[in-house]
């Protein structure tokens, strides 16, 4: 009886050893800004319509997308960031957020102009990563000038 059990132990645990030599996926999503266009100018007060395609075998769990300005925590920086989760696998996909740019920061100071970056980020479901880096510019808008 005590052979039988071994036998099926060590059968049972070679299964699953097998089964785990699986890598799964070893490769990032591929993330592509369709819009904003590279070093395309926004001014103050108007909106940022994007435009974004995910693509992954396994599918995507999580996106997310931020501005920053070039000169880390400036005052007036407009910073804006968004996390989405996505509760369902989905190999292939596109999105298309807005965000308008505001006239003044939430401390009151008036929105900062000059180059930004909008980063766009892809996770999938097995944790790798892609980061796409998009400059854009912001200026005051034509009713300051």
């Amino acid at each position: 009886m005590k052979n039988i059990l071994y036998a099926f132990l060590l059968i049972s645990t070679g299964f699953f050893v097998i089964s785990c030599t699986d890598e799964g996926d070893s490769g990032p999503p591929t993330v592509e800004v369709i819009s904003p266009e590279a070093n395309e100018v926004f001014q103050i007060g108007s909106t940022i319509n994007m435009k974004f395609r995910f693509k992954d075998d396994y599918g995507v769990r999580f996106y997310s997308y931020q501005f920053f300005h070039e000169t880390a925590n400036i005052p007036g920086e407009f910073k804006n960031r968004k996390d989405i989760e996505i509760n369902v696998p989905s190999n292939e996909f596109e999105v298309s957020p807005s965000v308008i740019i505001p006239t003044m920061t939430y401390d009151s100071i008036p929105t900062a102009i000059g180059n930004y970056t909008l980063r766009v980020i892809a996770v999938d479901w097995y944790n790798n990563q892609e980061v796409v880096d998009t400059p854009i510019k912001i200026e005051p808008s034509n009713l300051n000038k």
